[in-house]
Protein backbone atom coordinates (compact mmCIF):
# COMPACT_ATOMS: atom_id res chain seq x y z
CA UNK A 1 0.00 0.00 0.00
CA UNK A 2 1.68 3.61 -0.99
CA UNK A 3 1.85 6.75 1.42
CA UNK A 4 -1.51 8.06 0.06
CA UNK A 5 -3.76 4.69 0.82
CA UNK A 6 -1.99 5.16 4.21
CA UNK A 7 -2.42 8.51 4.95
CA UNK A 8 -6.10 8.27 3.91
CA UNK A 9 -6.54 5.31 6.30
CA UNK A 10 -5.28 7.57 9.27
CA UNK A 11 -7.52 10.45 8.29
CA UNK A 12 -10.47 8.13 8.26
CA UNK A 13 -9.28 7.21 12.02
CA UNK A 14 -8.93 10.83 12.76
CA UNK A 15 -12.72 11.25 10.75
CA UNK A 16 -13.92 8.55 13.37
CA UNK A 17 -12.23 10.19 16.59
CA UNK A 18 -13.85 13.65 16.04
CA UNK A 19 -17.51 12.19 15.13
CA UNK A 20 -17.24 10.09 18.74
CA UNK A 21 -15.97 13.55 20.11
CA UNK A 22 -19.54 15.09 18.95
CA UNK A 23 -21.32 12.25 21.05
CA UNK A 24 -19.58 13.09 24.66
CA UNK A 25 -20.55 14.46 27.50
CA UNK A 26 -17.63 14.58 29.42
CA UNK A 27 -14.60 17.42 28.78
CA UNK A 28 -12.31 15.18 29.34
CA UNK A 29 -13.73 12.14 27.24
CA UNK A 30 -14.20 15.00 24.53
CA UNK A 31 -10.38 16.89 24.58
CA UNK A 32 -9.21 12.75 24.88
CA UNK A 33 -10.95 11.93 21.46
CA UNK A 34 -10.20 15.38 19.69
CA UNK A 35 -6.45 14.61 20.90
CA UNK A 36 -7.19 11.58 19.07
CA UNK A 37 -8.16 13.09 16.33
CA UNK A 38 -5.34 16.10 15.82
CA UNK A 39 -2.53 13.06 16.31
CA UNK A 40 -3.90 10.83 13.42
CA UNK A 41 -4.85 13.75 11.10
CA UNK A 42 -0.55 14.93 12.06
CA UNK A 43 0.13 10.95 10.83
CA UNK A 44 -1.95 11.82 7.54
CA UNK A 45 -0.16 15.20 6.78
CA UNK A 46 3.41 13.60 7.30
CA UNK A 47 2.64 10.89 4.70
CA UNK A 48 1.35 13.28 2.07
CA UNK A 49 4.81 15.12 3.17
CA UNK A 50 2.96 18.13 4.39
CA UNK A 51 4.85 18.66 7.43
CA UNK A 52 3.22 22.56 8.44
CA UNK A 53 -0.19 21.56 8.83
CA UNK A 54 1.50 17.80 10.48
CA UNK A 55 3.16 20.32 13.10
CA UNK A 56 0.38 22.74 13.68
CA UNK A 57 -1.87 19.39 14.57
CA UNK A 58 0.40 18.24 16.44
CA UNK A 59 0.79 21.36 18.57
CA UNK A 60 -3.10 20.90 18.46
CA UNK A 61 -3.74 18.17 20.16
CA UNK A 62 -0.76 19.15 22.73
CA UNK A 63 -3.19 22.62 23.20
CA UNK A 64 -6.09 19.63 23.76
CA UNK A 65 -4.33 17.61 26.79
CA UNK A 66 -3.13 21.33 28.38
CA UNK A 67 -6.79 22.52 28.32
CA UNK A 68 -8.24 19.48 29.86
CA UNK A 69 -5.58 20.88 32.80
CA UNK A 70 -6.52 24.81 32.41
CA UNK A 71 -7.90 27.67 30.70
CA UNK A 72 -5.24 30.47 31.68
CA UNK A 73 -4.49 33.14 29.10
CA UNK A 74 -1.06 32.40 29.46
CA UNK A 75 -1.52 29.03 27.40
CA UNK A 76 -3.38 31.00 24.22
CA UNK A 77 -0.68 33.31 24.32
CA UNK A 78 1.92 30.45 24.25
CA UNK A 79 -0.21 28.16 21.74
CA UNK A 80 -0.51 31.03 19.26
CA UNK A 81 3.34 32.42 19.90
CA UNK A 82 4.32 28.32 19.26
CA UNK A 83 2.25 28.08 15.59
CA UNK A 84 3.56 31.26 14.81
CA UNK A 85 6.95 29.59 15.15
CA UNK A 86 5.77 26.51 13.56
CA UNK A 87 4.39 27.91 10.75
CA UNK A 88 8.05 29.74 10.51
CA UNK A 89 10.03 26.60 10.87
CA UNK A 90 7.77 24.49 8.71
CA UNK A 91 6.81 26.93 5.83
CA UNK A 92 6.69 25.57 2.22
CA UNK A 93 4.00 28.10 0.67
CA UNK A 94 1.01 29.75 0.86
CA UNK A 95 -0.65 26.43 1.66
CA UNK A 96 0.73 26.79 5.21
CA UNK A 97 -1.12 30.43 5.95
CA UNK A 98 -4.16 28.38 5.95
CA UNK A 99 -2.84 25.85 8.45
CA UNK A 100 -1.77 28.38 10.52
CA UNK A 101 -4.88 30.40 10.58
CA UNK A 102 -6.80 26.91 11.39
CA UNK A 103 -4.88 26.74 14.30
CA UNK A 104 -5.29 30.15 15.20
CA UNK A 105 -9.16 30.15 14.98
CA UNK A 106 -9.14 26.80 16.75
CA UNK A 107 -6.86 28.08 19.41
CA UNK A 108 -8.92 31.59 19.94
CA UNK A 109 -12.04 29.01 20.17
CA UNK A 110 -10.77 27.08 22.50
CA UNK A 111 -9.66 30.09 25.11
CA UNK A 112 -13.44 31.55 24.71
CA UNK A 113 -15.68 32.19 27.83
CA UNK A 114 -18.94 30.80 26.18
CA UNK A 115 -19.67 27.86 24.22
CA UNK A 116 -21.49 30.34 21.37
CA UNK A 117 -18.04 32.31 21.15
CA UNK A 118 -15.80 29.09 20.94
CA UNK A 119 -18.26 27.61 17.97
CA UNK A 120 -18.06 30.82 16.31
CA UNK A 121 -14.09 30.97 15.92
CA UNK A 122 -14.84 26.93 15.16
CA UNK A 123 -16.78 27.71 12.52
CA UNK A 124 -13.59 29.98 11.08
CA UNK A 125 -11.25 27.31 11.88
CA UNK A 126 -12.85 24.54 9.85
CA UNK A 127 -13.42 27.20 6.97
CA UNK A 128 -10.02 27.28 6.85
CA UNK A 129 -9.11 23.36 7.17
CA UNK A 130 -11.61 22.48 4.59
CA UNK A 131 -10.05 25.19 1.99
CA UNK A 132 -6.37 23.84 3.00
CA UNK A 133 -7.93 20.38 2.44
CA UNK A 134 -9.58 20.82 -0.98
CA UNK A 135 -5.69 22.43 -1.98
CA UNK A 136 -4.03 19.66 -0.50
CA UNK A 137 -6.13 17.52 -2.75
CA UNK A 138 -6.60 14.87 0.67
CA UNK A 139 -10.42 13.50 0.49
CA UNK A 140 -10.68 11.75 3.49
CA UNK A 141 -9.73 15.17 4.89
CA UNK A 142 -11.76 17.19 3.16
CA UNK A 143 -15.24 14.64 3.69
CA UNK A 144 -13.88 15.23 7.65
CA UNK A 145 -13.77 19.04 8.14
CA UNK A 146 -17.04 19.39 6.29
CA UNK A 147 -18.94 17.08 8.42
CA UNK A 148 -17.08 18.37 11.34
CA UNK A 149 -18.65 21.67 10.06
CA UNK A 150 -22.33 20.78 9.26
CA UNK A 151 -22.32 18.87 12.84
CA UNK A 152 -21.34 22.70 14.03
CA UNK A 153 -23.89 23.97 12.22
CA UNK A 154 -26.24 21.62 13.85
CA UNK A 155 -25.23 22.07 17.10
CA UNK A 156 -25.36 26.02 16.57
CA UNK A 157 -28.93 25.65 15.17
CA UNK A 158 -30.12 23.48 17.68
CA UNK A 159 -28.68 25.62 20.53
CA UNK A 160 -29.02 29.26 19.82
CA UNK A 161 -30.61 29.48 16.07
CA UNK A 162 -34.34 28.28 16.90
CA UNK A 163 -35.08 31.13 20.15
CA UNK A 164 -37.77 33.44 19.39
CA UNK A 165 -35.98 37.27 18.88
CA UNK A 166 -36.25 39.30 21.60
CA UNK A 167 -38.91 42.33 21.46
CA UNK A 168 -37.73 45.52 21.18
CA UNK A 169 -37.25 47.74 24.22
CA UNK A 170 -40.68 49.64 25.06
CA UNK A 171 -42.65 47.58 22.59
CA UNK A 172 -45.67 46.58 23.59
Amino acid sequence: MNAFAWSQILAAGAFACGMVSYQLRERRNVLLCLTGLAVLNAGHFLLLDRTTPAVMLLLTATRYVTSMFTRHRLFFYLYLTAAVVGITWTYSGPLSWLALAGVFFGTLGSFQPTDRAMRQCFFCGNSCWITHNILAQTPVAIVMEICFFASNVVGYWRLYGRQSPRAPEGSG
